[in-house]
């Protein structure tokens, strides 16, 4: 398996916004572990844990490994099987990453519509975590959000890559 690297935008603005994403989720995490740490010292020092905290910190890392995945979608720099397409080279490899990026914008697609009625569905009910009461909706979105941002990415990579193609 290997990653390649190949920033889809080019352009200093999504690469500035790239960045400031990972800064921000970094900020997320850095909560997550201060709220687990407050949270794990207030139930040892017998003063009880912080309610919903551990709900808490479960959503904010489905969030953060959804987004973090968007922006490697868009790097282009998630890992792949690569034991065949080290061999394919010209049109062949071409028509491999033309494949590989059509089946992406399906696949992904299709996650981000089913993960849409989902959402909707559950805001509908109206469900709310048990502890920390969290709308379901808002915690169940994180699959929504993440798959949608996948599938711009690659559509993006495929229309680059037809255009490519094309001249």
């Amino acid at each position: 398996m290997s990653t390649a690297p190949t920033d889809q935008s080019n352009s200093p603005v999504t690469s500035r916004l790239s960045r400031g994403m990972e800064r921000l989720l970094g900020l997320v995490f850095c909560g997550v572990v201060l709220l687990n740490f407050v949270s794990a010292t207030m139930r040892y020092l017998g003063g009880g844990a912080i309610l919903g905290a551990d709900e808490v910190q479960v959503y904010a890392v489905v969030w953060l490994v959804f987004i973090g995945a968007a922006i490697v979608a868009w790097r282009g720099a998630h890992l792949r099987m690569d034991v065949f397409s080290t061999r394919l080279q010209g049109p062949a490899a071409r028509l491999r990453d033309l494949l590989e990026t059509l089946l992406a914008v399906a696949v992904c697609g299709t996650m981000s519509w089913v993960s849409l009625r989902f959402v909707l569905q559950i805001h509908e009910m109206g469900q709310r975590s048990d502890g920390a009461g969290i709308p379901m909706w808002a915690a169940h979105s994180a699959v929504l959000v993440g798959f949608a941002l996948i599938t711009l990415a690659a559509a993006y990579g495929l229309v680059k890559k037809l255009r490519a193609l094309l001249h």
